[in-house]
């Protein structure tokens, strides 16, 4: 037998794991009835069987973030898909945790393969300052990008205070970054190291079935030290994975969402988190006429047997990219010049392997501060009207920084001369 833990061994069975761990062929029926009774009891009793999401009505549709899930995030281009995912399952998820430290704990594997670092990070600060103390700033504007508009030094000192360094602390212990091991093979090492760090893994020995006499290991049994732990892996994006000796892009991602499924997902009960682009074709001039510029499991880009293996694909849109001045009853161009602009989004449930799909989420994107907020319902004029009226203010964000620009500019220089 071989065990592999960071702690004390735990003999496997159903009432020492908190979640249901199926053995390697034996499908465990009462342990599946018994896991289930005891995930009401835990909700009854005050407890959470996943993060919440944060859209209220969606909720219905979709509760949350759970364990052993394999969820995947998908948009045309610069519309959003990495703010999206990054929101729900990492500034979100964060969030909970923080405030809910009795009820779960969470540790994010993080492949920014598109980004660096440093710009993960800064547009978490931007999302904080507009979540704490409700500070519109841009990750751009936070670096000091233009000479013009300098970042002040009252949002600097808010970053270094208690209550942000606290969060970003947090940040720091919960996020673990990766840019070496990126092709499939690394990614699954990666997450495998640190799922036996946290956990008791269990397997033997035996002959393989070939010529050669050699013995190969066979899994049987994983647990979790703490069932309340959220392990989650997040690629961004799936056709940036590194190709393996022989592989193409799709070999890359086909292998990698094998090993989502079968290693990660089901042995280690990991959530599973991929962002796919769509094919370019879905925003070409075809698919306008052919009104077919919905994301979809058909047009995923470089492999659409992804949304065959995950458990939830989620797609992106957003109506002014295709000019159009009406969505679902929401006004995004309005002739009299209102609607949500370049700022609604409405959220696709395409593939839903365990409830409903075609739910849809109308949301309200502000990319400065990576921030959705579920919209409310289009014929409820009083409380639309106030985001056709946020969406105006927004546009004229530079225009605001301006005008304070030259405003500080003027006290200063009557200062001077006074």
């Amino acid at each position: 037998m071989i065990e592999g833990t960071n702690n004390s061994a735990t003999e496997f069975s159903v009432e020492n794991c908190g979640w249901y761990s199926e053995i390697e062929g034996d499908l465990n029926i009462g342990g599946v009835i018994n896991n289930l009774k005891k995930r009401r009891d835990n909700v009854l009793k005050g407890g959470t069987n996943c993060i919440p999401l944060p859209f209220n009505r969606f909720r219905s549709e979709i509760p949350g973030i759970e364990q052993g899930q394999y969820i995947i995030f998908t948009a045309a281009q610069k519309v959003g898909k990495t703010s999206l995912a990054s929101f729900i399952c990492v500034f979100n998820v964060l969030d909970y945790a923080f405030e809910n430290k009795d009820k779960c704990s969470v540790h994010i594997i993080y492949f920014s393969l598109e980004e660096s670092k440093e710009r993960v990070i800064e547009r978490y600060m931007s999302y904080l300052l507009n979540k704490l103390d409700g500070i519109r700033i841009s990750p751009t504007d936070l670096r000091s990008t233009s000479s013009d508009f300098p970042v002040s030094d009252e949002i600097l000192e808010l970053l270094e205070s208690d209550k942000y360094q606290e969060r970003l602390q947090f940040f720091e212990e919960c996020v673990q970054f990766e840019t070496e091991d990126t092709n499939p093979t690394g990614i699954l090492r990666v997450c495998e190291a640190y799922a036996k760090k946290v956990g008791t893994y269990k397997s033997h020995k035996i002959e393989s079935k070939g010529n050669s006499f050699k013995e190969v290991e066979v899994f049987d049994s994983y647990v979790q030290n703490d069932p309340n732990h959220y392990k989650i892996v997040l690629i961004d994006h799936v056709s940036l994975v590194d190709r393996e000796q022989g592989f193409r892009t799709k070999d890359a991602v086909d292998k990698l969402s094998e090993y989502f499924v079968k290693y990660l997902r089901n042995r280690y009960n990991f959530t599973c988190v991929a962002i796919q682009q769509q094919a370019s074709e879905s925003e070409g001039l075809e698919a306008i006429k052919q009104k077919k510029m919905l994301p979809a499991a058909a047009t995923l880009a470089d492999s659409k047997y992804t949304a065959r293996d995950g458990n939830l694909v989620l797609g992106l849109f957003d109506p002014s990219k295709f000019g159009l001045n009406q969505w679902l009853g929401y006004k995004i161009n309005d002739v009299d010049g209102s609607g949500l602009k370049t700022y609604g989004r409405f959220m696709y449930v395409i593939a839903n392997r365990d409830g409903e799909m075609g739910g849809i989420c109308p949301l309200f994107f502000d990319g400065a501060t990576c921030t959705f907020e579920e919209l409310p319902r289009p014929d409820d004029i009083s409380a639309i009207s106030q985001y056709y009226s946020k969406a105006q203010s927004l546009k004229s964000y530079r225009q605001q920084q301006k005008s304070n620009s030259l405003s500080k500019f003027i006290l200063a220089l009557f200062k001077k001369h006074k």
